[in-house]
């Protein structure tokens, strides 16, 4: 008896050192985990505009052709009925925020939040965080908040591998899935401002309640929009924006306070790439004409 207990109790620990490695491993987005080594200040001597030259694995941020974000504009716009619905497979899973520095990021437990599916490769989801203001803009308007929604196919690089979804807010009615990260956050802290690399467990977190319904989105191949700025990574933003108030937005800075107005990166040159809308009612009235030219020939 007591050498199966011993053997329980070894199995025990096996699968949750395991687990602990799993999760530390968990970081294939490729972005910098600690921000404190680089500014949103522009001007600065770390600012947006010297990324570039801070680290030698940061070159993209000076020299990629492919960065991000971008202005959505309507003159680069080519509308793709044919792109379809994405296929989100989310799922609630055990979460932890962090204070990186410049953000706040809600990661959830390794492979547990489920994915999406793209091009009919499945990315699994990550973490997501918030910019304010919004780095991506439609048609030259920006706006007072941005989520991305990392997802990864974990197989090592972040070039080819790595989908961001991008979702745009405005000042409306409370956001609930940032009203209920935000009271989960302030229990464990007790309200007081969380320290650059602390994370803390928040309990599970439906990641299902960030985008609902159906939506138009762009779909464009940019990079990530912090040091290292890898390049590769598929872009999808949400044409429609979400709600959320002023209130909430201060909530989201107040607990990293790194003493900047923004934690956003500014509009970076198309040069030369396409922009690809997906327009659920434009596919539907091809899918009506359709119909009534098999009508007509029919009859």
């Amino acid at each position: 008896m007591k050498s199966q207990s011993k053997t329980r109790v070894f199995s025990a620990l096996l699968l949750n050192l395991l687990a602990t490695s799993l999760q530390a491993a968990w970081t294939p987005s490729g972005e910098v985990e600690d921000e404190t080594g680089f500014s949103y200040i522009v001007g600065s001597e770390r600012g947006p505009e010297n990324w570039g030259y801070l680290e030698e694995e940061w070159r993209a941020c000076s020299e990629g052709r492919k960065q991000s974000p971008i202005d959505l504009a309507r003159e680069n716009v080519k509308v793709i009925p044919h792109l379809g619905d994405l296929r989100r497979n989310y799922k609630p899973s055990y979460a932890y925020v962090m204070n990186r520095g410049h953000d706040l990021r809600l990661r959830w437990d390794y492979k547990r939040a489920g994915s999406i599916e793209v091009d009919g490769r499945e990315y699994f989801l990550q973490q997501c965080h918030w910019h304010h203001p919004s780095e991506h803009a439609i048609d030259g308007k920006s706006y007072q908040l941005e989520l991305h929604m990392v997802h990864s196919t974990l197989h090592g690089e972040v070039a080819g591998n790595t989908v961001v979804v991008g979702l745009l807010y405005e000042i409306g009615e409370p956001n609930a899935f940032i009203k209920e990260v935000l009271r989960r956050v302030t229990c464990e802290t007790r309200g007081e401002e969380m320290e650059a690399g602390e994370e803390i467990e928040v309990g599970e977190v439906d990641p299902r309640k960030i985008i609902k319904g159906e939506h138009s989105y762009y779909r464009y191949m940019g990079s990530l929009t912090t040091p290292p700025c890898t390049e590769g990574v598929k872009w999808i933003v949400n044409k429609q924006p979400s709600s959320v108030t002023e209130e909430q937005i201060w909530s989201l800075r107040r607990l990293v306070d790194d003493g900047a107005w923004n934690n956003s990166r500014p509009i970076q040159p198309l040069n030369g790439r396409h922009i690809q809308l997906y327009n659920p009612d434009s596919e539907r009235s091809i899918e009506s004409m359709t119909s009534l030219r098999i009508d007509a020939a029919a009859s």
